[in-house]
């Protein structure tokens, strides 16, 4: 009896770690969408509305939710405050502090908190110029990792199960 409970109880283990990495995939796909949401919502309020940054920064946390709302605002009230911080160093600090749990790999966080380096100090054609060239870089990215998506999903949910009928034959 302990044996085939001990059984599932490994296979569904298993499984389960399967299942997690495929929902950390999809989690990652969405938080570079979400981020990608951010940049072209900037872009637009610099150069459309012709907002100052904190401003930019407070008309996009109105259209977000969650710790992407809370990343520019604190963004937003670390500018307004005029410590004499740099933007790019806001902007990290800000995102380390809102994302650092999200799934996303280095070189993705990294990309994003770079965003700050290439706003406030040049004029808003060059702002928007920057804003488009990381935005064009994003949507390959995520188009890139859709397509993997798909098939790295599956084979890591056949490997969780695998490897939990694996170790439990194993163990038995």
């Amino acid at each position: 009896m302990y044996r085939i409970v001990g059984f599932i109880l490994v296979v569904t283990a298993g499984a389960g770690m399967g299942f997690s990495q495929s929902m950390r995939l999809s989690e990652r796909i969405h938080t570079l969408e979400m981020l990608l949401q951010i940049v072209i919502c900037l872009k637009g309020e610099i150069t459309g509305g012709n907002a100052s940054l904190p401003d930019a920064f407070y008309g996009v946390a109105g259209r977000m939710n969650g710790k992407y709302r809370e990343f520019l605002v604190n963004a937003a009230d670390r500018m307004k405050a005029g410590n004499g911080e740099k933007l790019s160093q806001i902007c990290r600090e800000c995102a380390e502090a809102s994302l650092k749990k999200s799934c996303l790999t280095q070189r993705e966080k990294d990309a994003f908190f770079s965003v700050g380096e290439y706003l406030g100090y040049l004029n808003l054609e060059m702002q928007g110029r920057q804003l488009s060239l990381y935005e064009k870089a994003m949507e390959e990215e995520i188009a890139q990792l859709k397509e993997e998506a798909r098939g790295k999903k599956k084979l890591y949910r056949s490997l969780g199960v695998l490897g939990g009928l694996l170790m439990a034959v194993l163990l038995v």
